[in-house]
Parts: structure tokens; C-alpha cells; sequence
């Protein structure tokens, strides 16, 4: 009786309320947070921040993640930023990754920028992603190759 759909499909009650929610919700830029005492086992895949205080046993996938001071994960990271204050028992594959003075890692670390702070415990190797350089790179002015006159043998 009170809930009865007209031609559009939508009910009468509440209907921009409805869609003002689904508004917020796909534009939410708050990050997802694993709260401290919270023990999580599974992989985690996110298109916006997370922010880890509790304990993560699986792989994470995120646009940016912060490991918090007493947190713990154990598995890879794959994310674009990473900020380690915690315990990361893995691999971490991100453009820019921070290891604060309270990060402790046991795994390898694949950045483009790399901040380590004094105090910082990283134990495994430190890998730079190869920036894509053109082929042919002119040396002071001098000009590539193929723009020069060729010489011919006469």
C-alpha cells in the first residue's frame, strides 16, 4: 500500500535519499581501516587507502596502505604508497615506500622512492623499479644518430 512503484520503477518514499546514498558510498575517499585487536585472514583488495592497526595474514592490494606502529602484516604488498610503521613479515612492491623509525620488515622492498628512518629494521634486499629510458639518449649536444648526414665510402 505505502510502498506501491509507479512507471519509473522507483517507490515513493525516500527515493533521494536512496540516491544520495549511493552517491557518497562511490565516492567515499575515507580510508578502510583494520582496527587494532581485529585479526584478519585473507587477502585484501582495495581501490582507495587502508590503514592496517590490527594483524593481516594474506596479500594486499591498494591504491595506498599505512602498516601503524603495533600492527602486523604477513604477506605481499602491491600498492602505490606505502608507510611502514608496523611489522611486515613479506614482500612490498610500491612507487614510494616509507619505513618510519618504528617499521620493522623481514621481506624485499621494490620502490621508485625509498625513505628508511634512522632506527628502521629492513631485513632483505632493496630492489629499484627500472624507469623506462628511450633507446637512443644524446650525450651533451650531440644529436642521435640517425638525424646525422651518413658518409659514404667513395
Amino acid at each position: 500500500m505505502f510502498n506501491r512503484q509507479d512507471d519509473s520503477g522507483e517507490t515513493g518514499l525516500g527515493t533521494s535519499a536512496a540516491s544520495e546514498n549511493q552517491t557518497k558510498t562511490t565516492n567515499n575517499t575515507e580510508p578502510s581501516v583494520i582496527s587494532a585487536g581485529l585479526t584478519i585472514t585473507g587477502n585484501l583488495q582495495s581501490n582507495s587507502d587502508v590503514v592496517i592497526a590490527g594483524t593481516v595474514e594474506g596479500d594486499i592490494t591498494s591504491r595506498s596502505l599505512t602498516v601503524s606502529e603495533g600492527a602486523k602484516v604477513k604477506g605481499t604488498i602491491e600498492c602505490s604508497a606505502v608507510q611502514l610503521q608496523g611489522d611486515v613479515d613479506g614482500q612490498v612492491n610500491a612507487s614510494s615506500v616509507s619505513v618510519t623509525r618504528t617499521g620493522n620488515i623481514n621481506g624485499d622492498i621494490i620502490y621508485e622512492t625509498l625513505s628508511i628512518d634512522e632506527g628502521a629494521v629492513v631485513e632483505g634486499q632493496l630492489r629499484r623499479r627500472d624507469k623506462q629510458v628511450s633507446k637512443v639518449t644524446p650525450i651533451g649536444n650531440e644529436t642521435p644518430n640517425k638525424e646525422k648526414p651518413e658518409a659514404k665510402a667513395g
